[in-house]
């Protein structure tokens, strides 16, 4: 189901808990197996169709709270937003191109959803081995259809997957592919462009492809000119600045300048790793002058942009385009696209705790809740970002905001705090992170709340799963 808490190792869950769906209650001899089975039956028994045979979901148009985040000139803010979905999902992708931002990202989800195979005709799973987390990820994916629900299920844990895991899996492999297969671009943000050759540029492709199906995000942020390519678009000098610095601060002032050929010596090659390689027939004799350097900039963009990523390059498009058409990428902008795929880098607290809800009895007014919410206003963005991880499985939230959180098969499902009671055994919070539910004991001070949940921040619990 995805759950976390501080100790997992017992085969009996040692307390009494609820079922995050129903609210039925267990004892604290139940098994995980238990537990786990009532819970993953319990969410098919909710969602049952009333009329005969099985039904597409709907995206959810009634726009409670009609805003979305757009970032302009670097920074986020929150506008007001509210698409008619009827009057768009018949736009061919040529005219929805030239609308809103908003009205772009309905329409694409509308579209994705005509692909997705009902709950109702079974699940595929994505068995993955933590010790070997891309080799198992990517050999399991290649058996597994991404149009249909995809249930993680990650070895030697004992808990089932109800849409949390998918998240948490997805965090996992991006992290892990930055280290394997990516490096940061010589750029002033924390951004990764393609390293080397690996045949797990396959899983990219599948990863970027599901992220997007769910209306996901993914953790880490990617090179402009891969955006771009992905996008089937042309790449620019300026796409440069957002890859490496250097040459796009390099090329510009070549061509923003007039000069001596004979003083620069530059040929049309670009020397590789004590390679030296042409960029045209027979550049190495070619002089780069104020007449044809335009020409040579474009090719160098096109040799770091294309050529010498090529084979990576063809393995994330063949496999994100067997998911999700390339004429539907190709209605936004790279700006929009990094938005929709990478989510809202910043958390506003104040919007987080505007779209809480809350169990009886604890209520705005109750005092648990009012130290929760001062402990949180202590926590840097880093720390707001490991929180919201511990509690949803994500680092960022969707461009729709706190106000539109989804649980798994794409049900709204708001940030929710319970009660649980207070017990030594059992004394950091309880984050089922496929309801986005965090159960909260009833601390006794603020010293002691604080203590725990300042643990959660300051302690690395990615990977932890189980329900204490």
């Amino acid at each position: 189901m995805g759950n976390r808490s501080s100790n997992h190792q017992n085969q009996k869950i040692g307390h009494e808990t609820r079922c995050p769906n129903c609210d039925r209650k267990f004892g604290s001899s139940t098994t995980y197996n238990v537990l786990n089975s009532h819970i993953d039956q319990c969410l098919q028994h909710a969602q049952i169709q009333n009329q005969m045979g099985f039904q597409m979901p709907q995206p959810q148009l009634q726009l409670g709270d009609n805003y979305i985040w757009i970032k302009q000139n670097n920074k986020w803010k929150r506008v007001q937003s509210q698409v008619n979905g009827g009057q768009i999902q018949n736009l061919k992708p040529i005219d929805i191109q030239k609308r809103s931002f908003a009205e772009k990202q309905v329409w694409f989800n509308m579209q994705l959803e005509k692909f997705r195979i009902p709950w109702q005709l079974g699940s595929d799973k994505l068995i993955v081995n933590q010790n070997d987390l891309l080799f198992s990820s990517l050999n399991s994916a290649r058996g597994v259809d991404f149009y249909k629900e995809v249930k993680v299920v990650f070895q030697n844990d004992k808990v089932q997957d109800a849409g949390g895991l998918l998240r948490e899996w997805l965090t996992l492999i991006f992290k892990e592919m930055c280290k394997e297969i990516f490096v940061l671009t010589e750029t002033n943000d924390v951004s990764y462009k393609i390293a080397k050759q690996s045949f797990y540029f396959d899983l990219v492709g599948l990863a970027i492809a599901k992220a997007l199906f769910e209306r996901m995000t993914i953790c880490v942020e990617l090179d402009r000119p891969l955006i771009k390519k992905l996008l089937g678009q042309e790449v620019t000098l300026q796409d440069i600045e957002f890859y490496d610095k250097g040459l796009y601060l390099s090329w510009k002032y070549l061509l923003d300048n007039q000069f001596d050929e004979n003083l620069l010596q530059q040929y049309f090659i670009i020397c590789k790793d004590d390679e030296i390689i042409e960029l045209k027939q027979d550049g190495a004799n070619i002089l780069v002058n104020n007449q044809n350097k335009q020409e040579f900039i474009d090719l160098c963009i096109k040799f770091y942009t294309e050529k010498l990523i090529s084979n990576q390059l063809h393995q994330i498009q063949t496999n994100l385009y067997k998911y999700v058409p390339k004429e539907y990428l190709s209605i936004f902008t790279a700006e929009e696209f990094e938005m929709l795929l990478y989510g809202v880098s910043l958390i506003d607290l104040d919007e987080w705790k505007q779209h809480s809800i809350y169990k009886q009895p604890y209520s705005d007014n109750n005092q648990q809740i009012i130290w929760f919410w001062k402990i949180l206003s202590e926590f840097d963005q880093d720390q707001l970002k490991k929180f919201l991880h511990y509690c949803t499985g994500s680092y960022r939230i969707p461009i729709n905001g706190f106000s539109k959180l989804e649980s798994n098969r794409g049900m709204y499902s708001k940030f929710q705090i319970v009660p649980i009671e207070y017990k030594n055994a059992n004394s950091f919070p309880i984050a089922h992170t496929c309801f986005n539910r965090l159960e909260l004991p009833k601390y006794s001070t603020e010293e002691i709340m604080r203590k725990y949940l300042r643990s959660i921040v300051l302690n690395d619990l990615e990977g932890v799963f189980g329900m204490e």
